[in-house]
Parts: C-alpha cells; sequence; structure tokens
C-alpha cells in the first residue's frame, strides 16, 4: 500500500471549500475504515466490560461469603444471653435491644414476625434467656415461651400496705421481711422525698415485676419507688403535690370497691375539708375507720370506739385534716380520681353492702342517716 496520512485514509476534511471559490462546502464521502469504527469501540468496550465483570464475580465469590450480607441469621442460633424487655417497650425498640445483644443480626425480620404475629403484643416486661445468632422468627418464638421468662416474678394488687408487700416479696425471693423493713426505713436513700411521715408508705408502684436472682431489698423497693415516680412525673404532677396526692388516692384505695366511686370519694373528703353544703364553711373531720384501721394494723375497716379515741397522726377522727400521710399504695386509677374528680355536693358515704361494695353518698346528715341504717338491716340479715 503506498504511503498514506491517516487524514488520507479518513479522508480529508481541511478542504471544505471548492478550488471555484464559491464556498459551497461538498460532501466527503467517508472512508471503510471511518464507517466501522464506532462499532469496533463499542465492541471494545463490551468486550472489556465482560471481561471485568466476570474478574469481579470470580473474585468475591471466593473473598465474599455471599450468605453473610444476609439481613437475618439462620436457625435457633447458640448459647444463652439474657436480654430485658421494659414497659412500654415497641415491636422495633424489642428489635433494637436484640441486635445489641447479638440476639438478630438487623432489625427488619425481627419487626416483620412481630407486626405479623396476633400473640406479640403479649410479650411483657421482664428478663428473658434467648440465644446469640438466632433468625428474627426464632427469636420472637422464645420471647412468647413461658420457659424463656429469667428471675422471680411478684404481682402486687393496688391498695396493699407497705408491710403486705414486704411479706408477698420475701415468700417469693426468700429474703427475710426484716429485710425489707429496713430497706423501707431508709425511705429516702430509696428514692422517696422527704415527706411528714417519714415513710415510704404509698410509694411503692402496684403491679408485675420481674426479679433478678440476687436482687437485695434495696435493689427491690428502689425499682418500685423508680415505677411511682415515673407514674407521677407522666401524669404531670408536680413533686410538691405527690405525698399529698398519694395520701387521698390511697384513702381511696382503702374506702371504696368500685372504681366509679373512686372519684366520689375523692370529692367527698374534699368538700368535708372545704366544709361546703350544710357544714356551713367550717372543715369537718375526715373520721375515717380506714386510717385508723392503718395505725392499729387491723385487718378490718370497722373499728373499735378504743380504737378511735387512739392518739396517731394518722387519726382522722381525733384530728383535722388529711392524715399525715398514705395509708396504702394507691394504682393509676385512683390517681387519676384524685387529678379530677367529679362535681358534686356528698359529704358522707357508706357502703351498704360490704359483698358487692355498693356505696351510698350523701348531702346531709338525714340521708347520711338513712343510708346508714340500710346498712345496718343488710348486716343483721347477713
Amino acid at each position: 500500500m503506498p504511503d498514506s496520512s491517516l487524514e488520507d485514509l479518513l479522508g480529508s476534511s481541511g478542504e471544505s471549500q471548492s478550488r471555484s471559490g464559491h464556498g459551497k462546502r461538498r460532501n466527503a464521502k467517508p472512508s471503510k475504515l471511518k464507517r466501522f469504527l464506532p462499532a469496533f469501540v463499542v465492541v471494545v468496550v463490551l468486550a472489556a466490560l465482560i471481561g471485568g465483570g466476570c474478574f469481579a464475580y470470580s473474585w468475591v465469590s471466593h473473598n465474599v461469603n455471599v450468605a453473610s450480607a444476609s439481613k437475618d441469621f439462620d436457625g435457633q442460633g447458640k448459647g444463652d444471653v439474657e436480654i430485658i424487655v421494659n414497659s412500654g417497650d415497641t415491636g422495633s425498640d424489642i428489635a433494637s435491644t436484640l441486635v445489641d445483644a447479638g440476639v438478630i443480626k438487623t432489625k427488619g425480620p425481627f419487626v416483620k414476625a412481630f407486626s405479623a404475629s396476633q400473640d406479640a403484643s403479649s410479650i411483657t416486661p421482664g428478663t428473658y434467656k434467648l440465644r446469640k445468632e438466632m433468625s428474627g422468627a426464632s427469636a420472637l418464638r422464645l420471647l412468647l415461651d413461658p420457659a424463656s421468662r429469667v428471675g422471680i416474678r411478684v404481682t402486687f394488687p393496688e391498695g396493699l400496705t407497705a408491710h403486705k408487700m414486704y411479706e408477698r416479696l420475701s415468700e417469693a425471693t426468700g429474703l427475710p421481711v426484716e429485710d425489707f423493713e429496713k430497706a423501707g426505713a431508709d425511705y429516702e436513700a430509696r428514692g422517696v422525698p422527704r415527706n411528714p411521715a417519714k415513710s415510704i408508705e404509698g410509694y411503692l408502684w402496684p403491679g408485675t415485676y420481674d426479679f433478678h436472682e440476687g436482687d437485695s431489698a434495696e435493689d427491690i423497693l428502689e425499682e418500685m419507688v423508680s415505677r411511682m415516680t415515673t407514674e407521677l412525673e407522666k401524669k404531670g404532677i408536680p413533686k410538691e403535690k405527690w405525698h399529698e396526692t398519694l395520701t387521698i388516692a390511697s384513702i381511696a384505695e382503702k374506702e371504696a370497691r368500685n372504681p366509679d366511686d373512686y372519684g366520689k370519694v375523692v370529692r367527698t373528703l374534699e368538700n368535708r375539708l372545704a366544709g361546703v353544703g350544710e357544714a356551713g364553711g367550717r372543715p369537718m373531720n375526715l373520721q375515717l375507720d380506714s386510717t385508723v384501721a392503718y395505725f392499729t394494723k387491723s385487718e378490718t375497716i370497722s373499728t373499735t370506739p378504743e380504737q378511735r379515741a387512739t392518739d396517731s397522726p394518722y387519726n382522722t377522727y381525733k384530728h383535722p385534716g388529711l392524715p399525715v400521710g398514705p395509708i396504702a399504695n394507691p394504682g393509676e386509677a385512683t390517681l387519676d380520681a384524685v387529678e379530677n374528680p367529679p362535681e358534686g355536693p356528698w359529704l358522707y358515704w357508706v357502703t351498704v353492702n360490704t359483698d358487692t361494695g355498693e356505696t351510698k353518698f350523701a348531702s346531709t346528715k338525714a340521708e347520711h342517716d338513712k343510708n346508714v341504717r340500710e346498712w345496718q338491716e343488710w348486716a343483721k340479715n347477713k
């Protein structure tokens, strides 16, 4: 082939005007190489991509465990690990706890299984024994298995005194009642604000607890106090009102059997203290057998004249105003009743049927006396 430049092969583009000088561009016919060059370049690029892809796949397959990129572990896991489900935890909260403990790999599979389960909402606060590296579905199954729970479970109904709670705690934990009495006596160290009663009474939240093996009496009472103070804070009750609120709520726990009556009891207490209605503006002593029963440690609400004559800061027959402190540990319903009692003119109440708890409220002494006679008639026919 004669000596030719690349320009000759591709066709000259510099000679854009005719020799005649008319300034018209002529259409130069492209060479064969120029016509096929773009296709050739595409083929070369595709070949490079395919070759590079094969190399990349080979490298990944030899150097990366594809299974490890999964969002979930397989199977039932291995070893043991304890996790804590806290009160109010959502499925996502529990999933985060499981990830942090190495139980599951990522939150997604567990949250998906949790959302699809009709039983997941039955998971209650407490400590559970699970395994490391479990699938999300397997972790959920163990959380739903009562056998996975660890620790000591104790349930307290509303309205128990601290001493009654100590007895239940002693029975469940094996610790002497005296350990709880000693721990409770140092009430400020347990987290209770200083108060006129100098007592932990009223500050122990009722409900269900899961305590750890080896927890001390101090640990246990501090957790119960913490639950109560958390509830008071959630309800927006100012700290300076805690003691009074708990005192009134504890009286409602003891004096009313039916939740519908809690608010009426609270309103009646306020009315007596304010001297409304026929009290003529003069505050009335509360005259509550429940407060007398508390300091005399009576097992019944009914009290004797001798007990009512005993001097005590809890004796609402002898002393005006509220007792010096709570007489039991109240729950959510009575706390709410203290915060929002119904309107009403009542000054008295009496339980006319102690089997059903039916209680009648009255705004006058004459009406109250009539209700008392109804109770006496019921008691005579028992």
